[in-house]
C-alpha cells in the first residue's frame, strides 16, 4: 500500500502565523522586584534626609516629589522583559534624586539668600 502523505510527527510542519498577527511580548516574571526595592530604597532615603534637613516640611516634601514620582513610574511601565531597563532605570534614577534633591535645594537656596544679600548692600 502506498502512502501518500508523510504522516510522522516531525514532518508535520507548524502552522503558519499569518503576517498581520502581532507577536506578543514576552511577560516578566520577575517584574515587580526593582519597583518593590526602589520604593524601600527611596523612603528610606527620604527618612535618612529628613532627619538632618533644615527646612520646613513643605519644601522637603516638595524636593522629594520627583524622586517618587519616578519611582511610582517604574511600578506602572509595562510588565515585559523589553520593558525591563525602563523600569530599573526609572527606580534608580527616583532612588538617587530622593537622595540628591534637599542637599541640593537646600545649597540652591543657600546661594539665593547670598545673592539676594549681596544685591541689597550694606545700606
Amino acid at each position: 500500500m502506498r502512502q501518500t502523505q508523510d504522516t510522522r510527527w516531525y514532518a508535520v510542519r507548524a502552522p503558519e502565523r499569518p503576517w498581520y498577527a502581532a507577536r506578543t511580548p514576552e511577560r516578566d516574571e520577575w517584574w515587580c522586584l526593582a519597583p518593590t526595592a526602589a520604593t524601600a530604597l527611596a523612603l528610606l532615603c527620604a527618612f535618612l534626609r529628613l532627619r538632618g534637613a533644615e527646612l520646613p516640611f513643605f519644601w522637603i516634601a516638595l524636593t522629594y516629589t520627583p524622586g517618587f514620582l519616578l519611582v511610582a513610574g517604574s511600578w506602572f511601565t509595562p510588565r515585559t522583559r523589553e520593558a525591563r531597563g525602563v523600569r530599573v532605570s526609572l527606580a534608580a534614577v527616583g532612588c538617587v534624586l530622593t537622595w540628591l534633591t534637599v542637599k541640593a535645594f537646600t545649597a540652591a537656596l543657600y546661594v539665593v539668600a547670598v545673592l539676594a544679600w549681596l544685591s541689597q548692600g550694606d545700606g
